[in-house]
């Protein structure tokens, strides 16, 4: 799915016409329903990125500069210490170490971070997510008629359904593992 199928298939929740393929959006007239619609979807895209999914989260290690600046690409959402008790923050386009509230860093530190991914390079089920999410929004602001608004929510619980167990499924989560669960199996009480 393009952008532009993105688009048509918001427009349609609202009642309105596709535009064709071809279109180049940011040509059309300010206040178009597909400018409008196009503002939401990326608004929407970077949003719902904010959360932790296997497609959108890594540990990687960056090196500090010859300044001992360690500079955090434009794409990264959100840092975290991969491991250790230090506490990193993104400060304009730098690492900071709140620990030990310093910018200066002489060796490598490794981060999980979160990315914000182009609308294309979403997998299928999460750009599904994305664009329902997007229609209802743009479904409230310009329509809210309430038979497409409750057909728009059951969408999408269905499709957050799917990415639940795609996100599940491709983060190889182990519920036993770490839980007191296998206590209660290998040493149970009872509970009265």
């Amino acid at each position: 799915m393009t952008k532009i199928d993105a688009v048509n298939r918001m427009l349609r929740y609202i009642g309105e016409l596709p535009i064709p393929s071809d279109t180049t959006i940011d040509e059309l007239p300010e206040g178009h329903e597909a400018v409008m619609a196009l503002t939401i979807l990326d608004e929407t895209t970077r949003e719902l990125q904010q959360e932790r999914f296997w497609f959108n989260s890594t540990t990687t290690s960056f090196i500090p500069n010859t300044d001992g600046y360690i500079s955090i690409p434009f794409n990264v959402l959100s840092i975290q210490a991969a491991s250790g008790n230090n506490k990193y923050v993104m400060s304009g386009n730098d690492v900071y170490d709140a620990t030990n509230e310093t910018k200066i860093f002489t060796d490598p530190v490794s981060l999980k971070i979160l990315l914000e991914l182009d609308f294309d390079d979403l997998p299928d089920v999460f750009r599904t997510y994305v664009v329902l999410q997007a229609a209802k929004h743009l479904h409230m602001y310009l329509n809210g008629d309430e038979t497409t608004q409750k057909v728009l929510l059951q969408e999408l619980q269905l499709q957050s359904i799917k990415l639940d167990r795609e996100n599940i499924r491709q983060s190889a989560v182990n519920f036993l593992s770490g839980t007191r669960l296998i206590d209660r199996t290998t040493n149970p009480t009872t509970a009265i």
